[in-house]
């Protein structure tokens, strides 16, 4: 079989019209989901690019392969065995590679993170373009329709391409975010109430700070970004920003597919469309960025088109709780391959086949790039614990019903008690286990608390930007979290209901 996995940086799936929506900037990938399968409730168990994407690799959650962040303790990848794969767990490229795929990547992701471990999964690691930066669609397009035509007579390949477009800043051509603007009216949220309300949030890429990062920058692209987002002109003018790098992805992606039929081979070539983590818009105060656990940072699209099965299943989607690190154990079933007995994910192939299967009850996610932070994702509720706060104003714990509360406006941590203690339970029942047991790996997240997360944003520093901005009151809140008064933490941290119910399953075993 041949594979190519489309991986797009910071794609938000409702904001493409598989996922409904309202404006049509991704007709290529609409077609292609016509004869795929959707899955709706598919999340990066670590966020964001860098963990993402090591999760996705290793088969492993980020406190077991050690990637939980972007810099420091809390980047250090450990399932590293020296001069073979890791014994019972091998990279997704390697395992490939053992059994007789060749593997190709077209990306500078490993070098734009300093991720050298990422190109042990490909025999061939592709540049697109001489420098690390957000390498246009086009580009990456031809490099890999290049990589194709070369090899489109081989049986069994896998090649893994990363496309940059949607990740701010948005580089594409001014008429692309004009053709996105005219294709449809844009989200009604952020009402400007809302938006007001965001002026009390800080943080970089918040709506005072849209590009705080060591300092106060003006829009590195104003046709595509707004200094600020003060008003809902300003909001109007990131969302035709971000959803026009959508659409230019989207027309260059058709150009992939259009390579592929011309060659022959749309149907010897399964398709795999999804991203690292999403984004942001207005959620949590938070405008073009994934700095925390939550619903639109964690979730994914996920769209798969796999040749004689995909396009004549009648269950066209599924809605059961998954992981990105589900992902590998997948493919392995599909490819009849063995899964690898210390991957900790678990393979949801008899839903690509049109099969019923059980859902999770809940899903635990973690970020560790702009704040540390783990939550709770049950099909209702949304339950976020910060670790450190970095720059943010990010509370020690919230709660959420998010099918009722889509943009994360309504806290209900002091009202359901019941559900958040029982949220708790899981958060603990999950750390003890990967952190807790005989053959369990130290949590990269505590070890780096002492520095926290200040590889973009020092506090300390962005305290100081709060005062001179005349945003007093906002410096000592953030300095109250950095700094809790005799190290206080709030009454529910120390609260536990009992987890005798909760059991992590054998396969899971973090050995």
């Amino acid at each position: 079989m041949k594979i190519i996995y489309v991986d797009v940086d910071s794609l938000r799936p409702d904001h493409t019209g598989p996922y409904g929506y309202q404006r049509r900037i991704t007709p290529h990938l609409d077609e292609l989901a016509q004869r795929s399968v959707r899955f709706d409730r598919y999340y990066c168990s670590d966020s964001p690019c860098l963990p993402s994407r090591t999760a996705l690799t290793s088969g492993q959650f980020g406190i077991t392969n050690g990637v939980v962040g972007h810099a420091g303790d809390a980047a250090r990848f450990r399932l590293d065995s020296g001069h073979r794969p890791e014994p019972g767990r091998p990279l997704l490229g390697q395992h490939l590679t053992q059994n007789g795929y060749l593997t190709a990547c077209v990306s500078s992701f490993a070098e734009r993170h300093r991720a050298y471990f990422f190109t042990g999964n490909f025999q061939e690691n592709i540049r697109a373009a001489p420098e690390i930066g957000d390498e246009p669609a086009e580009i990456i397009t031809d490099k890999a329709v290049d990589w194709i035509e070369r090899n489109k007579d081989g049986e069994n390949w896998y090649l893994h391409l990363t496309y940059w477009d949607p990740h701010v800043s948005y580089l594409q051509p001014p008429e692309w975010t004009d053709k996105a603007a005219a294709s449809g009216p844009p989200p009604a949220w952020p009402t400007q109430e809302a938006i007001d309300r965001h002026a009390e949030i800080y943080g970089s890429r918040t709506a005072l700070d849209l590009h705080y990062f060591g300092g106060p920058n003006p829009s590195p692209v104003p046709y595509n970004m707004p200094d600020a987002i003060r008003t809902r002109a300003d909001f109007e003018h990131l969302i035709n920003g971000y959803d026009g790098a959508i659409h230019y992805w989207d027309h260059h992606f058709g150009r992939l597919l259009t390579a592929i039929d011309t060659l022959g081979i749309r149907e010897e070539v399964a398709i795999v469309v999804s991203a690292d983590h999403g984004e942001a818009f207005g959620e949590l105060g938070a405008y073009g960025e994934h700095g925390l656990a939550s619903e639109p940072v964690q979730r994914l699209p996920l769209i798969i088109h796999w040749p004689g099965i995909t396009d004549t299943v009648e269950a066209k989607s599924n809605d059961a709780l998954l992981y990105n690190i589900d992902y590998a154990p997948t493919l392995c079933k599909l490819l009849d391959l063995p899964v690898p007995e210390k991957w900790q994910g678990e393979s949801f192939a008899s839903a690509v086949q049109g099969e019923p299967m059980k859902s999770r009850e809940h899903l635990v996610l973690g970020h560790g790039a702009h704040t540390f932070q783990r939550a709770v994702r049950t099909r209702d509720y949304l339950y976020m614990r910060t670790y450190h706060p970095g720059a943010y104003r990010a509370e020690w714990e919230s709660l959420f019903h998010v099918d009722q509360d889509p943009y994360l406006e309504h806290d209900l941590i002091e009202t359901e008690p019941s559900i958040a203690e029982g949220m708790r339970s899981r958060l603990m029942a999950w750390w003890s286990f990967y952190a807790g047991t005989p053959g369990a790996l130290p949590d990269p997240m505590q070890i780096s608390l002492q520095t926290g997360p200040t590889l973009y944003t020092d506090p300390e520093e962005y305290a100081r930007h709060l005062r001179d901005t005349g945003r007093e009151h906002l410096a000592k809140d953030l300095e109250e979290r950095l700094h809790p008064a005799n190290g206080a933490v709030p009454v529910s941290w120390h609260a536990s209901a009992p987890i005798r119910t909760i059991r992590a399953k054998k396969a899971e075993v973090p050995d």
